[in-house]
């Protein structure tokens, strides 16, 4: 064999290999995620209510349970020299820690701390809360499953009674974005994401609803790819009939997949108007027929025209427009090809299941031009902010012994039936995350 050839092959296969371990490193990622509890502010105090009524404390630095057992509620106070203290229930006071507390309710389903801070209003939070000093305050990180995360997000982020196909589309969307950018506050911050609209809205069990539960069940840890790595999968509220060019919103390098096009097929009025009519409880008179196919006809980087007004920044899915699309019958997967063409939809690996992680060939229903080099972009400030709705949660408290609820706990391990039964037990290793059941 020619000496050229056995090069070319060779770097071919290391080629392959490059990409394949880049492409598993991105879908490898963990699912439990660090939420800066930015909206909070930095208070000088925290109050913690388990829904269960019992607590385990554990020590980050120490890797070890500083306590564990029965709490109706826990306030953490910032001291001098950047420490703090700990009172359970204003009958236990435990001093002073300089490092990181995580909090974690033990006990039965539904799980979750109810948490306010400086007096302020109370949300409740899946998960656990870790708690550490800063110059200024305390700092709050809500440390959750990305799935819990998701049902939260959702709602804030889309018109919720939007159809299952769109809630679906936004989903993947948000849970890609949230993978794509778990190194945005990294660092000194100590968190991967905040609660604002600098990441995504975030507010907690508050703003769960059924609808965007349903969708993060059926899409569980499937994200947008293209390449090796996870799509920018930015969104915004209305395109005002033409999605736009990245570089028209921001400038900056080319991104295939953020191209500007029509918000609909030609001929047809665009998919946001009728998105926007059903939104707004509108006769949106005959709806068309869904196309088994539509080739999207790019526009020129800096156009910028429109239909009808616009709201954000329209670049990528146009949310209204996902909204009429999946009222007119496409799926989320096609919801997504149109706004996203080139990408593929791949499964995190902590949700497959015997499956292929990442689909082949794609299902396309807009087809673009596809550049041979691929350019990443910089995420730009998240989507579309809407004021999430709060509200309080009752705190659950248990007539039931700490020593009979964890005697129920121990023998539950051997038990598949009783899998509605969980308790937080930090280890050295990787201390575990309370998950809820679908």
């Amino acid at each position: 064999m020619n000496s050229n050839i056995r090069l070319l092959l060779c770097f071919l296969f290391v080629l392959l290999i490059s990409q394949a371990y880049a492409q598993s490193s991105c879908l490898n990622a963990d699912r439990n995620i660090r939420i800066g509890l930015v909206s909070q502010g930095l208070p000088t105090t925290w109050k913690i209510e388990p829904s269960t009524g019992f607590i385990e404390i554990f020590d980050e630095k120490k890797k070890q349970s500083v306590y564990s057992g029965k709490a109706a509620q826990i306030v953490i106070s910032a001291m001098k020299g950047g420490k703090m203290k700990v009172a359970v229930d204003e009958r236990k006071s435990l001093y002073y820690f300089s490092n990181e507390l995580l909090f974690s309710p033990v006990g039965r389903p539904p799980i979750n701390l109810k948490v306010s801070s400086g007096g302020k209003k109370s949300y409740s939070y899946r998960g656990s809360l870790a708690v550490s000093p800063q110059k200024g305050g305390l700092r709050g990180v809500n440390i959750v499953d990305i799935e819990d995360y998701l049902k939260s997000v959702v709602p804030s982020e889309i018109y919720n009674r939007a159809p299952d196909a769109a809630q679906q589309a936004q989903t993947i969307a948000a849970r890609t974005y949230a993978v794509r950018n778990l190194k945005r506050h990294s660092g000194s911050e100590n968190f991967q994401l905040c609660d604002k609209v600098h990441c995504q809205v975030y507010s907690g069990i508050a703003r769960e609803i059924k609808l965007a539960t349903k969708a993060v069940k059926e899409t569980n840890g499937k994200i947008l790819i293209y390449g090796s790595e996870p799509a920018n999968t930015v969104y915004h509220s209305n395109c005002g009939g033409y999605i736009i060019d990245s570089r028209a919103a921001w400038k900056g390098s080319p991104v295939p997949y953020l191209l500007g096009h029509y918000d609909g097929v030609s001929g047809q009025k665009p998919f946001c108007q009728y998105g926007k009519l059903i939104k707004q409880n509108q006769k949106t008179e005959k709806l068309p027929k869904p196309q088994t196919s539509i080739t999207i006809s790019k526009m020129n980087a800096q156009s910028k025209k429109a239909t009808h007004k616009s709201f954000g920044h329209r670049v990528g899915m146009c949310q209204d427009g996902a909204i009429g699309m999946a009222a007119i019958g496409y799926n989320a997967r096609q919801v997504l090809a149109f706004y996203y063409p080139g990408t593929k939809m791949a499964t995190m690996n902590y949700a497959v299941n015997g499956s292929e992680p990442v689909e082949t060939p794609p299902i396309v229903v807009a087809a673009a031009p596809r550049p041979a080099q691929q350019v990443s972009l910089v995420a730009p400030p998240n989507p579309t902010q809407i004021n999430a709705l709060r509200r309080n949660s009752k705190t659950v408290q248990s007539n039931r012994s700490i020593k009979d609820t964890l005697k129920q706990i121990a023998a539950s391990r051997n038990d598949s039936a009783a899998t509605s039964l969980r308790k937080i037990f930090w280890t050295p290793g990787q201390p575990g995350i309370s998950r809820s059941i679908y």
